[in-house]
């Protein structure tokens, strides 16, 4: 299949010429990130051409065999790719965070009714949320803006006096669009980099257990499926900038699945109508995109290598509630901060190779390195009603992570039966 370039880091002027001659020879160590302008990826191309067919052969044609601009070095870099692993993650991670607060909001319903409450309910929610990531424009990841809407319906019952189990069904729609490689000489960027769109199906069963008086044990277990869409926006130009730049958008679309699994303990202290204390969990998931080829392209299609994730965190968190008694119900102020650390999640690597170049060597993009530890805080309201009616209405967001905003809101309502 031919050998893989490594992108490689702190390489300038004549440096990056003799570490783009190592890659080639097999000699050098692993990916790291780019310089400006990415002057491997013009010595990864030039190797490229003497394979290249069609659309492609043309490109290599006008470029004197790989000759590119140092601006359609960065445009042509395709660290797109590094981001959706981390996207898979979060999105696990998000429907166990998501099954985590269920529990908590059953834990203070009991607590602002003056029975325990007994048999199956009902619920459902539907959740916003908003996420932005800052890179510079050579770093290994691209930036990028991303909203996601999940919807959730599930069941729950307490079976025996402490003992709740339920499960629930979500449905997420995810899109992202990934900044727009900076203006260079003579050289328009598009006006962004493309993006990802993905639709995900997810089942999550749970539980939860009054352990012992103000001690809780609960956790979850889930699998979803996840159908992408995959854009990549660049843009080709020769090195003399004297041929217009050839603008393409290659389209891809791939498969993936996510494992999640949680387990945590908790220790609740009553002080009259308020609630508070620790807890623990322990969240490991995974996750898969399967390997996919391009379309389109004007030439520059790619065959993308299948991506696997893994993370396992640990939150240690902080609690608290009140229940606020009024004419036609109570309604229950909740708030938690939680201290979370990443243990396994580490660079993740992946190779592409032209599809118009299928026996000519990989390129091997990689991930940046994320953040171990971070925090998330969160507030909300539950309201209980007497005919049985549970709205609720939660935000959260991510504190403290290098480069990432996130931002989450959930509306919902459970009913009893």
């Amino acid at each position: 299949m031919g050998e893989t370039v490594v992108l490689r880091a702190n390489l300038g002027g004549a440096a990056a010429v003799i570490g783009g001659v190592l890659t080639l020879l097999g000699i050098g160590g692993e990916a790291q990130a780019q310089v400006r302008g990415n002057p491997e990826y013009r010595t990864y191309l030039m190797s490229v051409c003497p394979t290249a067919t069609g659309q492609l052969a043309a490109l290599c044609t006008v470029s004197r065999g790989g000759q590119i601009s140092s601006d359609s070095q960065s445009s042509l870099t395709p660290s797109q790719t590094a981001v959706a692993g981390s996207n898979s993650l979060a999105r696990a991670q998000a429907l166990a965070a998501a099954t985590e607060q269920r529990l908590e909001s059953l834990r203070d319903e009991d607590a602002g009714k003056a029975a325990a409450r007994r048999g199956w309910s009902a619920f459902g929610n539907i959740q916003r949320e908003w996420a932005d990531q800052d890179r510079a424009d050579f770093a290994n990841e691209r930036g990028y803006d991303a909203d996601t809407v999940r919807l959730t319906v599930g069941a729950d019952a307490q079976l025996t006096s402490g003992l709740t189990i339920g499960g629930l069904l979500a449905y997420g729609d995810y899109s992202s669009d990934f900044s727009p490689n900076p203006t260079g000489n003579a050289f328009t960027p598009q006006a962004d980099a493309g993006g990802i769109d993905s639709k995900d199906a997810t089942v999550t069963l749970y539980f939860g257990y009054a352990a012992a008086e103000s001690v809780w044990i609960d956790g979850s277990i889930g699998v979803g499926f996840t159908d992408y869409d995959f854009r990549r926006n660049a843009s080709f130009q020769e090195s003399n900038r004297l041929v217009p730049q050839t603008n393409a958008q290659a389209r891809g679309s791939s498969n993936g699945r996510e494992y999640h699994a949680a387990v945590g303990i908790g220790w609740d202290v009553a002080a009259g109508a308020a609630s508070f204390g620790p807890y623990g969990r322990l969240r490991y998931i995974r996750s898969k995109i399967d390997s996919y080829t391009e379309t389109d392209g004007a030439g520059l299609a790619l065959s993308v290598s299948e991506a696997r994730a893994t993370s396992l965190t640990s939150v240690l968190g902080l609690r608290g509630s009140r229940a606020i008694s009024a004419s036609w119900g109570v309604v229950i102020p909740q708030a938690r901060f939680e201290y979370e650390h990443e243990f396994k999640d580490d660079v993740r690597t992946s190779s592409t190779r032209f599809a118009l170049a299928p026996t000519g060597p990989a390129f091997r993009t990689m991930s940046d390195p994320p953040d171990r530890d971070y925090f998330n805080a969160g507030v909300g309201l539950l309201f209980v009603f007497p005919n049985g009616l549970m709205p609720f209405v939660d935000y959260e967001g991510l504190l403290g992570y290098s480069g990432f905003d996130r931002h989450r809101v959930t509306a919902g309502l459970r009913v009893e039966f």
